[in-house]
C-alpha cells in the first residue's frame, strides 16, 4: 500500500455561492481546517498511540448525500488488512476506521448538529474548534458525551491539538453511508491520480 502522505481534496460538489463576508469567513476555517489535517497527520501516531491502524488517508471536503459535507475525513487501517497478493487493494477491502471532522471558528452549537450528522457515515465524529474558544464551552461538555461528538482544541501558531473529549469508534448502524463515503474517498484519490493500481508508492 502506497504511503499516502498527500493531503487530497474533494471537488465532487459545488458549494452555494455565499456573499462577499461569508466567502471570507469560509476561507478562514479553510484555512484553519488545513492547518489542522497537516498538524493532526504528523502527529496521527501519538494521538492514538494504541492504535493498530498505522496507515492513513486524508481527505478534505467530502460531501455523503443526506449526511452534510465532512470538512475532514481521515482513515486509517493496519498493515495485517492489506493482501500479500495484491499490494494496492481497494480502501473497502481495508475495513478502514473512518473519522469525520467538523471545524469551526466560532458557532460550536452549529458545528455539533454538523458533527452530528457525520456520525451516520463515520466511527467517530469530532468538532475541532480554536483553542481559546474551548474555555467558553467546556461546561457543556457533558452534551458531547451524551451525543459521542468529539470536542477538540487547535492552536495553529503552535500547531498543538488538545483532546477534551475523544468518542471511541463504533461501528454505524447504516453501513451503506460508510461505504459510499469510502466510494467518494476512492473517486477523489483516482481523479487526481489516476487508477489505484497506478499510484506511486509515495504520494507527494
Amino acid at each position: 500500500m502506497p504511503n499516502t502522505t498527500h493531503i487530497f481534496e474533494c471537488h465532487f460538489h459545488k458549494p452555494q455561492e455565499n456573499f462577499s463576508r461569508g466567502k471570507v469567513k469560509q476561507n478562514h476555517e479553510s484555512k484553519f481546517a488545513e492547518q489542522f489535517a497537516k498538524a493532526y497527520q504528523a502527529k496521527f501516531l501519538n494521538i492514538h498511540a494504541g492504535t493498530c491502524n498505522r496507515n492513513t488517508l486524508f481527505i478534505r471536503e467530502v460531501p455523503v448525500s443526506g449526511n452534510g459535507i465532512a470538512d475532514l475525513l481521515v482513515l486509517s487501517w493496519s498493515d495485517s488488512r492489506i493482501p500479500q497478493k495484491s499490494p494496492l487493494p481497494d480502501f473497502e477491502e481495508l475495513n478502514p476506521t473512518v473519522r469525520a471532522f467538523e471545524f469551526k471558528l466560532s458557532d460550536w452549537r452549529k458545528g455539533l448538529m454538523q458533527a452530528h450528522r457525520y456520525k451516520y457515515f463515520s466511527h467517530a465524529s469530532i468538532l475541532v474548534l480554536p483553542n481559546h474558544k474551548i474555555k467558553s464551552i467546556k461546561s457543556q461538555l457533558d452534551i458531547f458525551r451524551k451525543l459521542r461528538i468529539g470536542l477538540w482544541g487547535f492552536k495553529a501558531e503552535t500547531k498543538s491539538i488538545n483532546r477534551l473529549y475523544t468518542p471511541r469508534p463504533v461501528n454505524q448502524q447504516i453501513p451503506q453511508y460508510r461505504q459510499k463515503a469510502i466510494r467518494l474517498v476512492e473517486q477523489t484519490v483516482c481523479s487526481q491520480f489516476g487508477p489505484l493500481s497506478k499510484l506511486p508508492q509515495t504520494i507527494q
